[in-house]
């Protein structure tokens, strides 16, 4: 006998079969799948804020391309799950750079431009 696949719990299907506005965020396998596409955001060295909705979208079509089983408008989730993610990291800074050199160029920027103060003065 062959393992049932699709086999999904009843808040999932009534969620699903209620209507067809209602958002399935709140679903445990697509709160899985948020959870593990920000973490790949995260892990990715090469995202920017111009690149995020992309590669949310593309990571969310990754997941569900291992999980065959999840039902659902799978393009259309993507799309959903990928602009949750930007709102939820609307606020990070993707910045590739070292933290030093972060911070060392913050505190460049605050000295004053006088040729004078720019630079710290040793007494013999």
């Amino acid at each position: 006998m062959r393992p049932l696949l699709n086999i999904i719990s009843l808040e999932q299907f009534t969620l699903l079969k209620e209507s067809e506005n209602a958002s399935p965020i709140s679903c445990p396998w697509l709160t899985d799948c948020i959870n593990q596409v920000k973490f790949w955001i995260c892990q990715d060295h090469t995202t920017s804020k111009e690149n995020l909705h992309d590669k949310a979208k593309n990571y969310t079509l990754n997941y569900f391309a291992n999980h065959p089983e999840l039902p659902g408008n799978r393009d259309g989730l993507a799309k959903e799950v990928a602009d949750e993610v930007e709102r939820e990291f609307q606020d990070k800074c993707f910045d590739q750079r070292p933290p030093a050199g972060v911070v060392a160029r913050h505190v460049r920027e605050r000295i004053p431009e006088e040729p004078e103060s720019k630079y710290i003065k040793l007494s013999p």
